[in-house]
């Protein structure tokens, strides 16, 4: 079957053609595509445009109405000019691959999950395919972003399963059925901008590894945290960072940097705060959070704290995460990170006995913490007239 013209929203799939060439041929050497679609590098990569712009004799008798296609170079157009491309490639057993890239003035617009849908959308009712699998290299999160953004599974990654200038790399691999939803599974969380009592809270950067080896490698910190790896080290830091990402885009945790409100975005990172435990519609979450010895007894934790508890529990009408319950447990020798807690609004409410073994040994309770969303607090019961009467205040 022809490749036919697919629109909506403004949105124009078509088969490439030779006036693409020169928007290919940029987006061919543009760095993101290169680093993460090396495969673009192929002049195979899509068939048309690649080279002075000339159509393939191949693909120029599909286009004329030939044999059907084992694969469909598409353009992706907006208000006249090409944004992205997309190839979906047939296995002749009603299944396919599908890949694609994004010109810079059209990445983070919706252009490209738009043409996604258009394109799955027809693949599935017009070709017949069942599945369709995506794939992109570990750590190329705008292109999970995108196949997420389309409803795309992820069944899990695949160990040197891209070739890439010589080398392997391990690879996400996802499916679409053709009796899926083309719309997000889960939520995908990040870490919005907050800001108030002296702090500003974002997502992590290129410069807080440092920070968190030397606030982790601190003996204060693993006295408390004996989970930390030990000795802590640069390497760690960066696989923690890179774990808060997947755990974000599962919808399972968020995780705040902490920096001086007044610093702006490059200042130094001062603590963390993270809210875990959301995967699977729960409707409470766990926080936990530290400090860089050389921020400690300034208030920045307690801040910190206090502005995710809030934002967890405002309501999603009101930009916030609408949850009815966030906890906090603490051992209970820390009595730096319980001043925390109380600091922060919420109540003991309980003790995990033998809860923690610390790193000497021994082994402390854990004392948990709570605090309700203002419309999930349990109100008190109606007085009985016959027995009980309200008292005065």
């Amino acid at each position: 079957m022809a490749t036919p013209l697919l629109r909506e929203l403004g949105v124009l799939v078509r088969p490439l053609a030779p006036r693409d060439a020169p928007a290919v041929a940029e987006l061919r050497e543009d760095r993101a595509v290169e680093r993460w679609l090396p495969g673009a590098a192929d002049a195979t990569w899509p068939r048309s445009g690649a080279n002075g712009g000339e159509l393939d004799d191949e693909l120029d008798d599909e286009l004329d109405g030939g044999a059907g296609p084992s694969r469909h170079d598409l353009a992706v157009e907006v208000d006249g000019a090409l944004r992205a491309v997309v190839v979906l490639e047939l296995d002749g057993e009603a299944g396919g691959w599908l890949s694609c890239a994004a010109l810079p003035a059209a990445r983070g617009a919706g252009t490209t999950a738009a043409a996604v849908r258009l394109v799955l959308t027809w693949a599935f009712a017009e070709l017949g395919l069942q599945a369709v699998h995506w794939r992109t290299e570990v750590g190329n999160w705008p292109g999970r972003r995108l196949a997420w953004a389309c409803g795309a599974s992820v069944d899990g990654a695949v160990r040197c399963l891209l070739p890439a200038r010589g080398d392997r790399r391990d690879a996400w691999v996802g499916t679409w059925r053709w009796d899926d939803a083309l719309v997000p599974r889960e939520r995908w969380l990040v870490p919005v901008e907050l800001g108030g009592g002296g702090v500003s809270l974002g997502p992590h950067g290129p410069g807080d590894v440092a920070r968190i080896t030397e606030a982790c490698a601190s003996p204060s910190t693993q006295a408390w945290l004996p989970s930390l790896p030990s000795p802590y080290t640069v390497l760690d830091a960066a696989t923690w960072v890179a774990g808060r990402e997947e755990e974000q885009a599962r919808g399972a945790g968020v995780y705040w940097a902490v920096r001086p409100q007044d610093g702006g975005p490059g200042a130094p990172l001062v603590a963390e705060v993270g809210l875990f435990g959301l995967s699977d519609g729960a409707r409470s979450g766990e926080i936990g959070y530290w400090c860089h010895p050389d921020a400690r007894g300034r208030g920045v934790t307690s801040a910190a704290v206090r502005l995710v508890a809030e934002h967890a529990l405002r309501p999603v009408e009101e930009g916030g995460l609408g949850l009815d319950r966030v906890v906090v447990r603490v051992a209970r020798g820390n009595l730096a990170s319980r001043r925390v807690a109380v600091a922060c609004g919420f109540r003991a409410v309980g003790v995990d006995r033998g809860a923690e073994r610390l790193r000497d040994g021994t082994v402390q309770d854990f004392v948990r913490y709570d605090r309700l969303a203002p419309q999930s607090a349990p109100r008190a019961p109606a007085p009985d007239s016959a027995h009980e009467h309200p008292r005065p205040r």
